[in-house]
């Protein structure tokens, strides 16, 4: 059994309204930030990954609860799944290497499934708003550690974490084989109608997509390094 997927219409009326909260909601969240103390800017910190790990095991629990956990959809395995959960863990486990896998991949999950939104879960009012608010937050905790917290990027890191990725999508492909998923979209290309989609034939799709990471990753990297030398 396989659940339905929903694809929205690239500046359709639930696409606007989906970015108009995103914008919203991430820049109300910054500007509180900015001007709040170092105390509460760790306690908003903890905030959002509370919520990101309640969220994200509340919503597999009630599935496991309602039997419709599925293990070709439902499993943590799409990057988006895998960081949210990353993000709830870093702020109470700060390392560095999760703090940089979570920054190169949240970066890039937010932008495309903001911008290109592809819902694999049922759609209601909750999943809609949990959709938005924790792919903004993928986005959201990185920076936070980043401008608030003084975490940095090790030089070379985008490369690193290229490189890192490579046995995890391995490993993502076998499952797929194993349950007939197709988390990481290394099964068939995403449903969305995204231009940097070249070709949606397999495996050819996915060089793009590596080709485009890797692109993604120096763009991030730049960013994230002038940050911090702009702050120091």
């Amino acid at each position: 059994m396989q659940i339905e997927h929903f694809t929205p219409e690239i500046f359709g009326t639930f696409w606007l309204r989906g970015v108009l909260f995103v914008i919203l909601f991430i820049s109300s969240l910054f500007f509180i930030g900015k001007n709040s103390s170092k105390k509460t800017q760790l306690y908003l910190l903890y905030g959002m990954g509370i919520y990101q790990l309640a969220s994200s095991i509340g919503l597999d629990l009630s599935r496991i609860v309602n039997g419709t956990f599925l293990l070709s959809s439902h499993l943590p395995l799409q990057m988006c799944g895998i960081t949210a959960y990353l993000s709830g863990i870093i702020v109470f486990y700060r390392k560095q290497f999760i703090f940089e896998f979570l920054y190169f991949w949240g970066l890039a999950g937010f932008i495309h499934s903001v911008l290109t939104p592809e819902f694999t879960t049922e759609i209601n009012t909750f999943t809609i708003i949990n959709y938005y608010v924790s792919h903004s937050l993928i986005f959201v905790v990185p920076v936070w550690l980043m401008l608030m917290m003084d975490m940095r990027l090790k030089i070379g890191s985008w490369w690193t974490n290229f490189l890192y990725t490579q046995p995890l999508l391995i490993f993502i492909m076998i499952v797929n084989w194993s349950v007939g998923g197709n988390y990481m979209y290394l099964a068939e290309a995403p449903l969305a109608e995204n231009p940097l989609i070249f070709t949606r034939v397999w495996p050819w799709y996915i060089l793009t997509f590596e080709f485009l990471v890797i692109l993604h990753f120096l763009v991030f990297y730049y960013f994230g390094k002038k940050s911090s030398i702009d702050k120091a």
